[in-house]
């Protein structure tokens, strides 16, 4: 692990010039500033993440749910019912469940673990690319420099602003994958193979499917060229070893990820991405827009959307694609190095296909890509791939700072300041921003328009611009001066990267929101207080565009409500609601009534409940004018009888799903009377010649918690009957009555059904999952292994020196 950590010796670059005494040490301080600095306020208590990112709207709630149920259960749920009518877990993938982010949140307050997992990957993301710079043979000021390029590039210092932390897993794990190729290749180390696997298995659990997969694609290239593209490859034979080794370790690695792999793939065909995710134009969404290319270099060209300038062709933009000026410089100077040649063609590849793919339908090429590659199909945004195109350019500028070392590249250092001079020039004469009005002139975008957001964004793109100039400038500087004898190799070697990362910290500081969110959301009052008394089940109803409680934020309180916030919620409840986001349905009473929602909670003064009378009639006003945490003033309305989220019914009927959602949310329909059996099931219902009459017996809930509950039926059934709960289906649902195994069924679309016999008493119905048992297991004997491999080689290797 030493040789891992420390890199080559001085000699082993020629003439690298600098060296300090302690050159992991030092170098992970030079990676720590910028993300310090970004990260202050955390120290303070506030939280990192404002009103745009998922962790606000919905991550903060949905981890300190799951820790106080890993806690009060004494293992990880597998059954969410708190939001969407309920939906797995594990298989629908509510984040970061089994990467070891999650075991901090058991130990330290959510809030404060969560900001952790964000600093520390930025930290290591950086280290990483360091170390691997190392093991190229990079020097170490080329090295640092090229960290800093890689943990701040574009896309990957701004994941705050969206709370995309699982990006930042991967992105993170993205070099330690190349080094771990890079010792069982090239130093023949088999604990290598061990890291390619725990690389993978950690990419698995982050769990960010599409960035795991772009990253695999990236590290098979990059083994090829091992393999069969540099100078020093193998023969033939160990070539061909090597890969199946290296393949083995892939295997080895998705049998880390088993216990979310296997309930995330039985998950698939209940999904809203059960097909594809709605055709190619749907995919390709959320790509880079050729618009969006000159900030690249340029930073913020194309505005933002939290700051209300952005101008391009995205709905939303809350990140930023600039990869640095003095990186692209230093990048160019790298990438025609004449002693790595072949190395700069691979990683040119890498950085080309992914510069493709994350243009989109910009280019021929991604239709390509779609009909071809498996799974693409069922993702989309696949801008995100532009992370890879910032881990080559931090490569190339690494060893462009190592030519710069060596003494080349004199006309590139002029050409530098040439024209970092001309972009300051260009800047602030507001050239930069009347070329962004030229650009918006052929962008698209819903509401203000490209006109008027590029107006508003003048300031903030002849700004970047501006220091995006001085920056390259100071970069030519600093390396004329050392160049001259006016600045000693230590000025040189520690000034170079403190002026990419000041360029860099500038462009994403804006996007490292902060906000105190356990006061804003999490803060309680009156109503959420009430609701945290009652018992379960019932459900919240909040009208859609108008949540006083935003996202899932009433799932932090243990409030379960009927939407929420998610984004892979079962497609059938979508279906029944009326299509995902769209919610036509939602009108209908007796969704209401199935569902048993008890509560509504509306901005006070709206009316809508006393301007409806069936509403009215239902649901009376319980607390009115209530200050929330997050300062909105609402109204609690109570059901006038308990919502019932169980149910007895005498009759059944087989339609196909449109005509039952159809029939479901027809008021004449009496959920009461018949349920609605899947069409598929094994299963004939007696023919009904009349609407049966409801029967008297009540259902009552004994127990209840995620994934379990049990039912009482009082008085017993007096004939063969129809329970219908108000959770939705899926199929690890199992059920006893009075003891006895039971089928569980599909009804109304997407509730459990569970059919009983005359004189039942008891109903016990529990979430389990084959997938997740069986995945846990694997999970259990792949890290076994690759724990064996991690500490197995270096044991022999001990052994046979003793010998």
């Amino acid at each position: 692990m030493s040789e891992l950590a420390t890199g080559p010796s001085p000699e082993a670059v020629g003439s690298a010039r600098f060296e300090p005494r302690f050159p992991l040490l030092t170098a992970l301080v030079l990676l720590s500033v910028w993300i310090v600095l970004l990260s202050l306020p955390m120290w303070r208590g506030e939280f990192l993440g404002g009103p745009w990112s998922d962790q606000y709207q919905s991550g903060f709630a949905l981890r300190q749910w799951a820790a106080e149920q890993w806690r009060s259960l004494g293992h990880v749920p597998q059954w969410n019912p708190e939001i969407f009518g309920g939906l797995p877990f594990v298989g629908a993938m509510h984040g970061d469940i089994f990467y070891p982010t999650a075991l901090a949140r058991l130990v330290l307050p959510i809030g404060l673990a969560m900001n952790l997992g964000f600093v520390v990957h930025y930290v290591l993301a950086g280290l990483l690319l360091y170390i691997l710079l190392r093991q190229l043979g990079c020097s170490w000021t080329g090295s640092v420099t090229g960290g800093i390029g890689y943990q701040l590039s574009g896309v990957v210092g701004t994941y705050v602003a969206p709370g995309h932390d699982g990006k930042l897993f991967v992105t993170a794990l993205l070099p330690l994958a190349f080094i771990a190729l890079v010792m069982a290749f090239k130093r023949r180390r088999l604990e290598g193979y061990a890291v390619l696997a725990l690389a993978v298995g950690l990419g698995v659990l982050s769990p960010h499917p599409q960035m795991l997969y772009y990253m695999l694609v990236a590290a098979g290239v990059f083994a090829l060229y091992l393999a069969f593209g540099d100078v020093d490859s193998p023969p033939l034979k160990q070539a061909t070893v090597n890969l199946g080794a290296a393949l083995g370790a892939v295997v080895l690695g998705f049998g880390i990820g088993m216990i979310q792999i296997l309930p995330f793939f039985e998950y698939i065909p209940f999904s809203p991405r059960a097909d594809t995710y709605r055709g190619f134009e749907e995919a390709a969404s959320y790509a880079i827009p050729w618009a969006h290319i000159p900030e690249l270099f340029l930073s913020g060209f194309t505005g933002s959307t939290q700051e209300g300038t952005y101008w391009a062709g995205n709905p939303i933009k809350l990140h930023s694609e600039y990869l640095g000026l003095p990186i692209i410089a230093a990048a160019i100077l790298g990438v025609v190095d004449p002693a790595r040649r072949r190395l700069m063609i691979w990683l040119s590849g890498i950085g080309l296909l992914f510069l493709l793919i994350g243009l989109g339908s910009g280019t021929p090429f991604y239709r390509l890509w779609y009909d071809v590659m498996p799974y693409m199909k069922k993702v989309r945004a696949p801008g995100m791939a532009l992370y890879l195109v910032g881990f080559v350019m931090a490569l190339f500028a690494g060893f462009g700072v190592e030519r710069l070392e060596r003494g080349e590249g004199n006309r590139h250092v002029r050409v530098w300041l040439a024209v970092g001079g001309l972009v300051v020039a260009l800047s602030a004469i507001g050239a930069v921003g009347g070329f962004a009005r030229f650009f918006a002139l052929g962008a698209e975008q819903p509401g203000a328009g490209p006109a008027a957001a590029v107006e508003t964004a003048q300031g903030s793109v002849r700004f970047g611009a501006l220091w995006s100039g001085v920056a390259l400038a100071a970069l030519a500087g600093v390396t004329m001066g050392w160049r001259r004898r006016l600045l000693p190799i230590l000025a040189f070697a520690v000034l170079l990267p403190l002026i990419v990362g000041a360029d860099l910290w500038r462009n994403s500081r804006p996007f490292w929101t902060f906000s105190p969110i356990q006061r804003e959301l999490l803060g309680g009052d009156s109503i959420t207080e009430y609701l945290q008394s009652r018992r379960d089940p019932y459900r919240v109803l909040q009208i859609p565009g108008a949540e006083p409680y935003p996202g899932n934020t009433l799932m932090g309180y243990g409030v379960p409500q009927l939407l929420g916030y998610h984004g892979n919620e079962l497609h059938r409840f979508d279906e029944l609601l009326g299509g995902k986001n769209q919610w036509r349905n939602l009108g209908g009473l007796n969704l209401w009534d199935l569902y048993g929602v008890e509560y509504l909670i509306m901005p006070s003064g709206i009316g809508v409940v006393e301007n409806e009378p069936q509403l009215a009639e239902l649901y009376g006003k319980t607390m009115s004018e209530i200050e929330s945490s997050a300062g909105a003033t609402i109204d609690l309305y109570a059901r006038a009888e308990s919502a019932r989220m169980a149910r007895l019914v005498p009759g059944a009927l087989k339609a196909p799903d449109d005509q039952a959602i159809a029939t479901v949310v027809d008021p004449r329909f009496d959920p009461d009377r018949v349920v609605i059996i899947d069409p598929d099931a094994d299963l004939d219902p007696a023919p009904l010649d009349e609407m049966p009459e409801p029967l008297e017996s009540a259902v009552t809930f004994e127990s209840w918690e995620p994934g379990r509950m049990g039912l009482q039926i009082d008085p017993p059934a007096s004939q063969a009957a129809y329970l219908v709960v108000g959770e939705n289906w899926y199929p690890d649902w199992q059920a006893t009555v009075d003891g006895e195994p039971a089928t569980v069924l599909r009804g109304n679309v997407a509730m459990l059904v569970v059919m009983v016999p005359a004189g039942a008493r008891k109903v016990d119905l529990a979430f389990d999952s084959s997938g997740y048992r069986l995945g846990k297991v694997i999970t259990w004997i792949a890290l076994a292994v690759t724990v064996a491999g991690l500490i197995g080689p270096a044991a022999l290797r001990r052994r046979a020196a003793v010998a």
